[in-house]
């Protein structure tokens, strides 16, 4: 029994270990661009197809070909790209990196943002850009590509940052927590 679960132990460390191969892309590519294919007034390429790897406007998602895709939808922050943090979350592991707040969405930055003032304090910046952190005590990065750097830059493997989500199980119990009922439905008195 130890064998199987050493095994189960092992490729769950692999699977973290692993940088999920849409991601360099991902980072690197344009967005808010006009469509070509639908030339319509304020049609923005602003969502990413991680299957097809390529980046999409809304009118490009409702065709058939990318009916059962990964989509992730990109939003402006601050004249940078932003992605919502619960989207991003089903994908890698954003443990570390700081969220901010866009119409009351949490989302995280693909780049870094624009660095505000002068660097003071080393502990209270980003691990990689050295962007001053809102919150250093709960946050390493301010931003998807500086992890993806800390990760490529990391000696062992089981040293953290890790970009791979642990386990489906996991990402499955989130799901049925969502679900859940409240209790039990009860039928109004009847007077």
């Amino acid at each position: 029994m130890s064998d199987s679960s050493n095994f189960v132990e092992e490729e769950v460390i692999e699977k973290r270990n692993e940088k999920p191969e849409w991601v360099e892309a991902f980072l690197q590519r344009t967005f808010f661009d006009g469509c070509t294919l639908h030339p319509i007034r304020r049609n923005e390429k602003n969502r990413y197809c991680i299957n097809c790897d390529s980046s999409a406007c809304q009118y490009c998602l409702s065709s058939t070909t990318h009916r059962h895709h990964k989509i992730l939808k990109i939003y402006r922050h601050v004249y940078k790209d932003v992605v919502s943090l619960v989207a991003m979350e089903k994908y890698i592991d954003c443990a570390d990196i700081q969220p901010y707040k866009c119409n009351k969405r949490l989302v995280i930055a693909l780049n870094p943002l624009p660095h505000c003032g002068p660097i003071l304090n080393t502990e209270t910046s980003c691990d990689i850009c050295k962007r001053r952190l809102a919150e250093p005590d709960l946050y390493r990065y301010c931003s998807i590509s500086c992890k993806v750097i800390a990760f490529e830059r990391k000696s062992s493997d089981l040293a953290p940052p890790f970009l791979s989500i642990m386990s489906p199980k996991k990402a499955l119990k989130v799901e049925q927590l969502k679900h859940k009922r409240k209790g039990k439905p009860q039928r109004a008195p009847f007077f």
